[in-house]
Formats: C-alpha cells, sequence, structure tokens
C-alpha cells in the first residue's frame, strides 16, 4: 500500500537539521502573525464545518521563525519554497479526529513548488482545489497560494476528509489553474503528475534558479525538459554561458544547430548527455535526448513568449 509521508523524507535526508546542544534548554519561538493573517486564515475553518465538527480550542499558527517546532527538520524543504504561514488546527468530527494544516506560501508558484515535492506520480489523484491526492486517512491538495493537508482517524475518516477537502478548497476559492508555465510544456509523450517547480540549485547549479521540469518517455528513453527562468534575454544567454563553460570544464559542449540558433550538445560523465538554448528570457534543457528529439525541442522552445 502506498503511503504518502506526512513530510517529504526523501528531501529531508539531504538536509541538514538543526542540533541542539546537549543539556541546552529549549525556548519556543512565539509565531508574530499580523491580525490580517490570522483572520484570512481562520475563516477557513469558521463554523460550520462538515460532519458537524467541533473545534476544541484556537488554532495554532506558525512561520518560518518557529516551523521546525512543529515540523522538526521537515521545515527545511517548506523554507526552501518562502513558507509565509502555518495554519494548524485539531478537530473532532463524532468518533473521527481531523487534522488541519494550511501551509500559505505567499504566492501559488510556491505552493505549487512545495506541493509537486512532496507528490509522487503514483499517488491516486483527485479532483480538489488545482490538484489533490489521497490515501488511507489524509487527503493533500494545492489550490491558488495554498498548500492544505488533511489527516483524520476513525470510522469514516474518508469520508469526513473528503468533506473537509471540498469545504476548504470552496472557502479558499481564486484560481483552480495550475502555474502558467505548466501549461506552456508539451504535452505529447509528457509522464502524468512529474511537473516540479525547482527554486534553488536545479541539476544541483545555482544560476540555473529557479526552472520547471517534467519527465518525458519517447521510444523507450526517458528524458527530462526544463525551463530555466531568466529575468531577462541577457540572463537567459548568461546562464547558457555558464551551463557551457561548466560541461567545457567537466566533459564537452559543441554547438548544436539542428537544436535551433544558439543551441548547444554538452556531456560529461555525471550529467550524462542534454542539449541547451536561450530562447527570450529563458533557458531550455533536454536531458538525456532521445533519438529525432529535434522537433521536440524546437517545439517546447517556440511555446516559449
Amino acid at each position: 500500500m502506498l503511503i504518502a509521508p506526512t513530510f517529504f523524507v526523501a528531501f529531508l535526508t539531504l538536509l541538514p537539521v538543526p542540533l541542539q546542544e546537549a543539556g541546552a534548554a529549549t525556548t519556543a519561538v512565539v509565531a508574530r502573525v499580523p491580525d490580517e493573517v490570522r483572520a484570512r486564515l481562520g475563516q477557513l475553518i469558521r463554523q460550520p464545518l462538515p460532519a458537524q465538527a467541533a473545534v476544541p480550542g484556537p488554532p495554532t499558527f506558525y512561520t518560518s521563525a518557529n516551523l521546525y517546532e512543529y515540523m522538526d527538520g521537515g521545515a527545511d524543504i517548506f523554507l526552501l519554497y518562502d513558507f509565509q504561514t502555518l495554519l494548524h488546527q485539531e478537530l473532532q468530527a463524532g468518533k473521527v479526529d481531523v487534522t488541519v494544516d494550511v501551509f500559505d506560501m505567499g504566492t501559488p508558484q510556491d505552493a505549487f513548488g512545495i506541493y509537486s515535492a512532496e507528490r509522487s506520480p503514483k499517488y491516486e489523484f483527485v479532483a480538489i482545489g488545482a490538484e489533490g491526492y489521497r490515501n488511507e486517512g489524509i487527503i493533500n491538495f494545492l489550490q491558488d497560494r495554498y498548500y492544505v493537508k488533511l489527516a483524520a482517524f476513525g470510522d469514516g475518516a474518508d469520508g469526513v476528509l473528503e468533506q473537509f477537502a471540498k469545504t476548504l478548497s470552496a472557502r479558499i476559492g481564486g484560481s483552480l489553474a495550475m502555474p502558467a508555465m505548466i501549461g506552456r510544456l508539451p504535452v505529447t509523450n509528457r509522464r502524468a503528475h512529474t511537473e516540479l517547480f525547482v527554486r534553488k540549485d536545479p541539476l544541483g547549479h545555482a544560476f540555473l534558479s529557479p526552472a520547471y521540469q517534467a519527465d518525458y518517455a519517447s521510444n523507450g528513453v526517458e528524458s527530462k525538459l526544463m525551463v530555466s527562468i531568466g529575468r531577462d534575454a541577457a540572463d537567459a544567454q548568461s546562464r547558457l554561458s555558464a551551463l557551457a563553460e561548466h560541461f567545457r570544464q567537466s566533459g564537452t559542449c559543441q554547438p548544436a544547430p539542428e537544436f535551433g540558433e544558439g543551441a548547444v550538445r554538452a556531456n560529461n560523465s555525471y550529467e550524462g548527455t542534454l542539449i541547451a538554448r536561450a530562447k527570450g528570457s529563458y533557458l531550455v534543457l533536454l536531458l538525456n535526448p532521445a533519438t529525432g528529439a529535434e522537433s521536440f525541442f524546437k517545439d517546447a522552445t517556440e511555446r516559449l513568449p
């Protein structure tokens, strides 16, 4: 059975966890949350609630200053995506215990980023919010600037969860759309639910930040398309130059005009083969290109403004 972890464990193994000195006293950090934010998030769990759920006490709020108190090392990946505020609320719906976590990420792009970082293509997806997935006892979904994580335990928990998810989605309102860049990526041969927004160090290179990416499968070959988002055309060219220099030092980098004006083909023993080309304010990369990928790559670049 697929188990969706509460936090993105795979990421955590790569990230440092702050350590407390042995014997040192632990002091809780009070979250300073503006009244407007408390009111905006609080209205999402106002009465009436599904399944006649009771609210035993006020919600708890967390900010970047104290998120680690709730998530321990799991806070790191959220902070990478400029996490703003978390509303945490425990509720009782009859014999069902419900936990509501609403992460305000500040922007739809960062909300998608953390949601996509925790998501797996193998999950059971549901039509809630812009996108959501469920498993026994959980429903998580993305909508607008929010990443909502719901958990429930007890007889009838799954039904209660669905009611809560639909109610919260209706109260959030706003757009149900995915980020616009997702719509610009080629659809043909794209593997469903593999789209990511990587804010920090795509492929391990700071100069590629930030970037969108998705996986593709063609003729038995798995490829990855990445769009690095520059500030302007000059910045995109600078990113291409930095990438080419990196490969010249670690492997090879040659012109690849068959993929478009200014395109290069690069290879090294660690990152393999990729094609890259600047288009406007974007740098487009295709990792592990399949034979005959020229038309696919040109289509991908032509979709960008």
